[in-house]
């Protein structure tokens, strides 16, 4: 067999209970469930970093954030690219649709056709038609009126035709490169869509789609007794409290975001079909996979940014030619997608990434790191890093007090045993092992880290 293609979906804030085939919730994902039925489901996923920027450059480049310098959400700029400069120089044709958010004006050194990844254009393709800007970021009635104008978890019907969202241009545009692509070369499709992020304004008959009845509420919804005072004091627990402290108003909420991904979905399935049409479906890697998750109220907080699993947990599916299905509860990164689909594809080995490939031993049980650095003093929070094995999550809060969560016994993340006698010896262990990670990756936070009075580890 010749190399196979690679097809990556990548969606933006999606929680891995959005999908279907999981059960966890009343939202519908068929399609996606499709490609999990054929392939491997990886439950034990996490970003590392829960921003779209870092987590997308973590993804791509197969290194953490600290390693290739895209920390930042609003300067961060993608010089090269390493899992897409691999397949390239391999011999791939690379194509990109949709959101990119890894720098102005290098997309085009890092792909070989991109489109689908300018909003302002996506605008003024709307307004072309005469329809209304389908980029719902540009609607005011979207946003907090605090400073910065952030999105907010109000709800909003979109008026405007379901084939005219910027889910259906992106895919279009993903459609129309899997069918003109250069066919004497394997390629590397992307598509990258927006949603589900926030604001949660869609059309019909998804906005409606789902009950808010149906909405259970979840047990860590709303602020933790005892809580660490970074969340107390966080920007996003203001638009929580803005939103209302009543899950009643927060039923809409997941209730859109639901409609939101049965949505994007559908679309989904148009790109599945159109692969299919191709006679592509046996010589074609499928990857799905989302940036990070969204907290919806959990811990009385808004967005994501937060070591939390709402916020830090994602879907990653990937279905490869002659592969059983199955599902996996190896815990696994982002990171890790460019050395398995390198594998996969009979690529030559990268010593440079520090992820794994995830199918040489799926039992294994590394830890999984992850980090933040705030986007402005306005969140009101400091940076953060986190390693999380064997069912117990430290976290380390630059200046402040840690945090230590058995997630066994406390799935929901509530009662912080880091000043628990009885957890002294896991706080030592997790504490030297954070520590050699941040010095094996040169972590620009290991100064800070070695004056609050920690070793490398």
């Amino acid at each position: 067999m010749s190399q196979p293609n690679v097809l990556l979906i990548l969606t933006d804030q999606q929680r891995p209970d959005t999908l279907g085939y999981r059960g966890q919730t009343p939202c519908r994902t068929p399609n996606i469930d499709s490609i999990a039925a054929a392939g491997t489901s990886f439950d034990n996923t996490i970003t590392p970093c829960p921003l779209c920027l870092p987590s997308r450059a973590a993804l791509f480049t197969g290194l953490y954030p600290t390693q290739n310098d895209m920390m930042s959400n609003q300067t961060g700029y993608l010089r090269s690219c390493g899992m897409l400069d691999h397949f390239r120089s391999s011999g791939y044709q690379v194509n990109y649709a949709g959101k990119w958010h890894l720098g102005e004006g290098n997309i085009g050194d890092i792909t070989d056709r991109h489109a689908g990844d300018c909003t302002p254009e996506y605008s003024r393709w709307c307004h072309g038609q005469g329809l209304i800007d389908g980029w719902m970021f540009n609607d005011p009635a979207t946003r907090t009126t605090r400073e910065p104008s952030m999105s907010i978890p109000k709800v909003h019907r979109q008026y405007l035709p379901v084939d005219k969202t910027n889910e259906a241009y992106i895919t279009d545009f993903a459609i129309d490169q899997i069918r003109t692509r250069d066919r004497k070369r394997p390629f590397f499709q992307v598509c990258s869509y927006n949603g589900p992020h926030p604001p949660f304004m869609i059309p019909e008959p998804y906005f409606s789609m789902y009950d808010p009845t149906d909405v259970t509420m979840p047990p860590n919804f709303g602020p933790q007794r005892g809580e660490h005072p970074t969340h107390a004091s966080s920007y996003y627990r203001d638009l929580f409290n803005d939103h209302g402290t009543d899950f009643v108003g927060w039923r809409a909420s997941y209730a859109v975001y639901w409609g939101f991904v049965t949505m994007i979905d559908d679309f989904v399935g148009q790109v599945l079909d159109a692969l299919r049409d191709e006679g592509l479906d046996d010589s074609t890697i499928v990857v799905f996979a989302s940036d990070h998750g969204e907290n919806l109220g959990a811990h009385g907080l808004w967005q994501k940014m937060v070591p939390f699993e709402e916020s830090i947990r994602v879907p990653l599916i990937i279905r490869a030619p002659r592969q059983a299905s199955s599902a996996s509860d190896t815990p696994a990164s982002l990171i890790d997608v460019a050395p398995t689909l390198s594998a996969l594809c009979g690529l030559p080995e990268r010593a440079d990434w520090p992820g794994r490939d995830l199918f040489v031993d799926p039992t294994a049980q590394p830890a999984q790191f992850a980090m933040h650095q705030p986007i402005g003093d306005w969140m009101k929070v400091t940076d953060w890093r986190m390693i999380k094995r064997d069912g117990i999550k430290f976290v380390w809060h630059r200046g402040m007090a840690e945090e230590l969560f058995d997630m066994e016994e406390d799935p929901g993340e509530v009662a912080n045993l880091a000043s628990d006698p009885a957890h002294a010896g896991q706080m030592k262990s997790l504490r030297a092992e954070l520590g050699a990670f941040l010095a094996k990756t040169n972590d620009p936070l290991l100064a800070d880290w070695q004056n609050e009075g920690h070793s490398h580890g």
